[in-house]
């Protein structure tokens, strides 16, 4: 019975009693930064998906663009091949300017 009313069982109690009450609250802080953690990682996920998206749909329009870019130079290609064909030239002459043995008519 000495035990009972002796300084080292409330010394035992005490510290038996405390370190309950710091797992308690630790366990307490560790639920509420895991809630916070879990929104903040939903907010950042949230974002980083709407940050996908608009990067996916400017590599639509730059496809898009390219694809233009891409009709727009075959075009010019062409022209250029065509242009650049040597084309016969053809000189026609009025059939009143030379008279009939070859020599120009006087005017």
């Amino acid at each position: 019975m000495d035990f009972l009313t002796s300084d080292s069982l409330v010394t035992i109690v005490s510290v038996v009693g405390s370190a309950v009450g710091l797992f308690l609250a630790v366990g307490r802080r560790i639920d509420r930064v895991e809630e916070s953690l879990g929104a903040r990682i939903d907010r950042v996920e949230g974002r980083l998906g709407k940050r996908i998206d608009r990067v996916e749909d400017r590599f639509k329009e730059l496809g898009e663009q390219i694809g233009e870019l891409k009709t727009a130079v075959s075009v010019l290609d062409a022209k250029l091949d065509e242009r650049s064909v040597p084309h016969r030239l053809a000189v026609q002459e009025l059939p009143a300017d030379y008279a009939v043995g070859d020599e120009p008519e006087s005017g």
